[in-house]
């Protein structure tokens, strides 16, 4: 996605350096450069918020004993671990309700960016 609004910002710019472009269509190209620009801020934001998810299953996998493949995801703790993990882990609340255990709420750090 990224690439083809790239590729269409550059078709723009080509026809903005026409020199014998009319003023309403210079104006009109400008317009839809700026909205290739917004898309493109778009794009690489959710690609960076994409990538913070990522991280957290990530984290969140690894703290749960979670190995994870695309094709077989698998436990590789027991029941019992499984249940003791969870509960000393700072990203999550659980519950045991009979022979359940209930995740009750899911706790993601929050990375701050300072500017």
């Amino acid at each position: 996605m990224r690439s083809q609004v790239i590729k269409a910002l550059e078709v723009v710019e080509d026809l903005l350096e026409s020199e014998d472009l009319p003023d309403k269509h210079r104006k009109a190209l400008l317009q839809i450069q700026k909205y290739l620009l917004t898309a493109l801020d778009s794009v690489v934001d959710v690609k960076s918020k994409v990538r913070d998810i990522t991280y957290t299953l990530q984290e969140l996998a690894e703290t749960l004993g979670l190995e994870v493949k695309l094709s077989s995801p698998r436990l590789l703790l027991e029941d019992e671990d499984l249940v003791k993990t969870i509960s000393e882990s700072a990203m999550a609340d659980i519950e045991i309700e009979g022979e359940k255990a209930i995740i009750r709420k899911l706790v993601a750090a929050q990375q701050t960016t300072q500017a």
